[in-house]
Order: structure tokens, then sequence, then C-alpha cells
């Protein structure tokens, strides 16, 4: 796997919000398309944050159409290139301990896509198959 980089094991494409959606357009997304998080888009379409699940917990009992994407957002981006080698990104969500990188392009905060520690394994599982 150390020849690997991470745009051959990324999932292309990012599904987004915008800073002003409302948590429950950001709930429905994550609901819609099966996934943990979403990233935050500012007007400009540069990824400014990250909402996870674990985010929208934080207003459990509040009412999600009034509270905005802005209100839970967490601004850390954890992110890597798609030039990176696979095991660099493994090393930083360990060190991190977040379960994904988003992936922006070298020049600038467009995301071209995500790293999930699933993407890794099931890496992983592929080239175990194959070596003898």
């Amino acid at each position: 796997m150390e020849d690997k980089k991470v745009y051959d094991v990324m999932t292309r494409g990012v599904i987004s919000v915008h800073l002003t959606d409302s948590v429950k357009e950001v709930a429905m997304a994550l609901v819609e398309n099966k996934i943990h998080a979403v990233a935050v888009m500012d007007d400009n379409g540069d990824v400014i944050g990250v909402i996870s699940e674990i985010d929208i917990l934080k207003v459990i009992g509040q009412n999600l159409d009034l509270t905005r994407a802005e209100d839970i957002i967490s601004s850390a981006v954890q992110s890597i290139t798609p030039d990176s080698r696979l095991e660099e990104a493994a090393e930083i969500m360990l060190g991190l301990r977040v379960h994904r990188l988003i992936v922006l392009h070298p020049e600038g905060r467009r995301a071209v896509g995500v790293l999930s520690i699933s993407d890794i394994i099931r890496e992983m599982a592929i080239e175990s198959e194959i070596r003898p």
C-alpha cells in the first residue's frame, strides 16, 4: 500500500450543504445519502467546515428548521490533497482521531472528494486478497 495515493481510493465528489441551510436540511442530506458527515461550503464554494452526525445530536430537542448549519459547524476541516500517500492519510486520521478527511484541490479550498476510514480498510482488504 506504500505506493497508493489518496486519489486511488477516495470517494470522488462531496455531499455538501451551505452555511445557511437548516439543520433539518443537513440531517436529510445525511440520511438520504447514507453518509455520516457533510462538507459545509461558503458562498464561493470553498469548504469552511464539516458537520457530522454527532454535531446534529448537540441540538437534539431544538427546532431543526430554525437552527442553521453555521450554528453547529465544526470549523476544523481535516483535509489532505489527492496526491498524498495513503499511509500518510491513515497516520493523520489516527493522530487526530477522525474518521474522514476532506480531499482538497492542491490549489485552494475546493473539495474534490472524501477519504474515510472505510475507504482505507476496503483497500487494505483488496490488497490482502491480491497478495499470495
